[in-house]
This record gives structure tokens, sequence and C-alpha cells, in this order.
């Protein structure tokens, strides 16, 4: 129990660095999200990679094509992606003094996907970047290429271009930005580490499904009947411009946390398990959360639903967050059933 209290004051601490950017926004425009971290995401135009948490911030670049995109720190090229799958066209730099927010260690990765051009003139490393990036897009054509850099190989200061935003990969222009630890292996929040912006959001919450049966919270606080093993979704999501998805949701009863998703950070081999989070009928816009999985996963830091007396029926309240500090609550109440 005491791991399960010390893991909820974690994401708490950290989820008070949310609203502060530690790294400035490389683009020189006002920040306005357009894809949150965690979303339910479908399968890519490559069947190898199937439905998938989102694993990085989206940014509108206004339509427009071929922004530039500058190190946020002194930094060095990692790795670069032409055709991948998902990224289109990508970079990963290293940013070897930035603190990782999880672990208080020196070191973080950046990927900027979805570009339309990897390298700049603008600079000795940008050139000799750009140079390579032409030379292999012209030797393997549409194939996919990886390629990895020594960290001495190609450095960059901070404010340094790196790369131009677009819309490779077959999406409309935006850019993708993803955060990693320095092993590549753990995927966080980049609303961690860039600015949000300070966008007009809603919280909605709208229904509870409990073993198939719709709950509605229009009329009230609902009573839902259901076994140790019915399934309790809940449909809720982050307005904007757009519909996101939330950054936590808690389930406490009468009073005690029970049940929290928090998109902090999950690791890579993570991303693919997405339907122990999100239930059907959820897409790209419309969001069913998993609110008893039995599963154990990054972003399900609380889960002690086996923890509970369910002797009594229970008061239940189901609190949503975004990541601009606002948030949203229902009430219902639970009868269990033997």
């Amino acid at each position: 129990m005491m791991k399960k209290l010390l893991a909820v004051l974690i994401v708490t601490l950290v989820a008070g660095l949310s609203l502060s950017a530690i790294l400035p926004f490389p683009l020189k425009r006002t920040p306005e999200i357009t894809g949150y971290f965690g979303e339910f995401r479908g399968n890519s135009r490559n069947i190898n990679y199937p439905e998938h948490f989102h694993m990085g911030l989206d940014y509108s670049t206004g339509s427009i094509v071929g922004l530039d995109l500058v190190s946020p720190d002194d930094s060095y090229v990692n790795v670069i992606y032409i055709n991948h799958p998902i990224y289109g066209m990508g970079i990963a730099i290293t940013l070897p003094n930035v603190t990782n927010v999880l672990t208080n260690e020196k070191g973080i990765n950046v990927i900027y996907a979805h570009l339309n051009e990897i390298g700049d003139t603008s600079s000795l490393t940008g050139r000799k970047l750009n140079d390579l990036y032409h030379q292999l897009s012209s030797e393997f054509g549409d194939q996919y290429v990886e390629v990895v850099f020594d960290p001495r190989e190609l450095p960059f200061k901070r404010n340094e271009v790196v790369a131009k935003s677009g819309n490779s990969g077959n999406v409309a222009p935006h850019l993708h930005i993803e955060v990693r630890d320095s092993t590549m292996k753990t995927i966080i929040n980049p609303g961690l580490y860039f600015d949000t912006g300070q966008p007009s959001s809603a919280i909605e919450i709208l229904d509870l499904r409990v073993g198939g049966k719709i709950y509605s919270f229009s009329s009230g606080k609902p009573t839902v009947e259901m076994t140790a093993l019915t399934p309790i979704d809940l449909h809720t999501k982050v307005q904007l411009r757009h519909p996101v998805s939330p950054r936590s949701i808690e389930l406490y009863v009468e009073n005690s946390l029970i049940y929290q998703i928090d998109f902090m950070f999950f690791d890579e081999d993570e991303a693919t398990r997405v339907y122990e989070i999100y239930s059907s009928p959820s897409n790209e816009s419309d969001y069913w959360f998993n609110l008893n999985s039995k599963k154990s996963l990054s972003v399900l830091p609380v889960n002690i639903w086996d923890d509970i007396d369910w002797s009594n029926p229970r008061d239940a309240k189901i609190v949503v967050r975004d990541h601009w500090g606002n948030e949203a609550s229902k009430e219902f109440r639970i009868v269990m059933r033997r």
C-alpha cells in the first residue's frame, strides 16, 4: 500500500510541472495543441503497426509547410528517419544537459516528426545533415531508412535550425513532438517540457457503460449494478476547437482513490496495449476508457479495486482533468452483486 501511495505522490508532483514549460517552443508561432499524449490512434497505413497510444503532442503549423524547427538546447543528432511508417520524415536529437523529470538524471531525446526537410543551410551541422538527407532520399527513394549517429558527429547549438516542419507520412501539415528518455525506451509526455498554449477547454463527462448498459449523468446520480468481472467504461473527452483526450482520470470510492489513468509516461513496449485502457468504439476523436482494467501499465499508477469492501453499496466519484489545470467530476453509486 505504501508503494501505491508513493506512486500517487510522484505523479502529483510531476503533474505540477506541466503548466511551466522547461524548454523553449521550437516553432516561431503560438503553441496550439491538435493532438494529446496517450490518445487512441488507429492502425497506421503500415499493417505491421496496430492501434496505439499517441506517443507525443501534435501542434498546429497553421497549415504551413517549411517552418523552422530549432534545437531547444545544445544537442546532437541521435537518429534520422526517412519514410518512417508513422513519422514520415523525422529526427531525434539528444539533449544531454536537460533533466529527465521522471528520474532526475541528465539526458533526454526529442523527436520531431512529419517533417518536410531534415537539416538546414543556416549552420555547418545543418548543411552536413541536409546534404546527407538528400543523398539518402535520392539513393533509397520511398524505402524506409533509419540512420543512427555517433554523439560527436552532428552537434547543434541551442536555437540552431535542425529541420523544417511538413506533412510527410501522408498527414495534414503539423508538428509531432515526442520526448523519450536517454535509452529511447520510455516515452514521456512532452507537455512536461514544452509550452502547450492557453486554449479554452471544456471537459465533457458523458456516460458510463456498465456491462453493456448505458448510464447517463444528465438525470442526476445513477446507480450501477455490477459484479467483480463486469466491464465499466467511461465516455469522456476534452473539447478544444477539436476533441482531445484527458490528461488523467480518477475513480474515487467513499473518497478513496482506487483507480487512476494518468498520461504522464509509458514504456515503448506498452505503446500498442491501447485496448487495455480504451474500450470500443473509441476512435481518434471520441474516447471510452476502461475503469477496471486488470492489467499492469505505466499509465495506471493506481489500481486497487480488489482492496475495497463491496459488501455494501458504495458512493463513487469520477474526476477528469485536462492538461491546463481544469477538472470536472460526476458522482454515481455502485452496487456490487455476487
